[in-house]
């Protein structure tokens, strides 16, 4: 059975997992060392402080991919 217009067309508006993850692991990773080899804050603050840049990143990508999908 064929899906309905309505399926393929929610199926179109999410992002691949690439584009939901990848950003959010590399920043991440990238911010932790970076922090880590200029500061000693303790490694809660560290990866706290890098998860919330990787979060942004993935918010700017997104925002990237979807205006791209118009």
């Amino acid at each position: 059975m064929a899906p309905e217009g309505g399926q393929d067309q929610r199926r179109d508006n999410i992002p691949p997992t690439a584009v939901r993850l990848l950003p959010v692991l590399i920043v991440t990773f990238a911010l932790n060392v970076l922090i880590d080899q200029s500061t000693q804050w303790p490694m809660l603050l560290r990866w706290g402080i890098a998860l919330a840049g990787g979060m942004a990143a993935q918010f700017v990508v997104l925002r990237l991919w979807a205006s791209r999908q118009r």
